[in-house]
């Protein structure tokens, strides 16, 4: 009997071209729709209506993105197969949801950023991301793609953790670059380069960009569709998750010991 499955899945962007599917290249889309028509779980992603709950650009992670596609495959034979015939994307949970849902209608996106704090002045971050939020006119903070550029954001915020900074913001939906661009901003400002007031003046109409922050550092942590999922870890995640732990540490280790001599 066919069945309509939400997954929840992770992926280090570094390793894709972008989440969508496009010609000749790696997508997180087309290793997704791979694993699922290699299992049987589908035949193409027209029939299957598969479909992902957020886009994300070239070398942008995820934590909790969401597929969507009819199937008839074993519920709980399901998480263990795609992660066996999935090279890089990690998947963890699984709900069963109604014909009529939308992977693309959350209630919430969360991101998160990462930067490192040397020259940052938190206090200055965290009021340059309190002017983002609530409802804007974001065009000059994103590529609008023809798209309406009206977006409300339901917080944004910033803390210093250790020798990182940690910027989260939510909300419903994001426009291309949205988040990076308004992490550059943060950046202006934290470092001391540009004005509140500057940005403030960009958010009201004035013609101006402060560039585009890295995408590898941008992290899509979760999005709420208000769906209960279950979570597995079948022996095949967890081998592929303790290896990603294993390379994190030596490359930590690299890094710090690289700064010592540099030190």
């Amino acid at each position: 009997m066919v069945w309509h499955a939400a997954v929840k899945l992770a992926y280090d962007g570094r390793l894709f071209m972008g989440s969508q599917r496009q010609p000749c290249v790696r997508t997180v889309e087309s290793e997704t729709m791979e694993a699922l028509r290699k299992i049987g779980a589908i035949e193409s992603a027209s029939s299957s209506h598969l479909r992902f709950a957020s886009r994300t650009d070239r070398g942008v992670s995820a934590l909790g993105n969401v597929a969507a596609f009819n199937t008839s495959f074993d519920r709980a034979a399901l998480l263990k197969a795609l992660n066996a015939a999935s090279p890089d994307v990690l998947f963890y949970a699984w709900a069963e949801v109604p014909e009529t849902f939308s992977a693309r209608r959350a209630r919430q996106r969360w991101y998160r950023y990462l930067l490192p704090s040397d020259g940052l002045d938190v206090e200055l971050l965290a009021k340059c991301a309190a002017l983002f939020e609530g409802r804007h006119d974001f065009k000059r903070f994103c590529r609008p793609d023809g798209r309406p550029t009206v977006r409300t954001i339901d917080s944004f915020h910033v803390v210093k953790d250790g020798g990182a900074m940690v910027i989260d913001v939510r909300g419903r939906e994001f426009l291309r670059n949205m988040v990076r661009r308004m992490v550059a901003a943060l950046i202006e400002v934290g470092s001391g380069h540009v004005s509140l007031e500057e940005v403030s003046s960009v958010l009201n109409g004035e013609d101006r960009c402060f560039g585009l922050a890295p995408a590898e550092q941008l992290i899509l942590m979760d999005v709420d569709h208000g769906v209960e999922f279950t979570a597995h870890c079948p022996a095949t995640l967890r081998r592929k998750v303790a290896a990603y732990h294993a390379d994190a540490l030596s490359r930590s280790a690299f890094i710090d010991g690289l700064r010592e001599r540099l030190a």
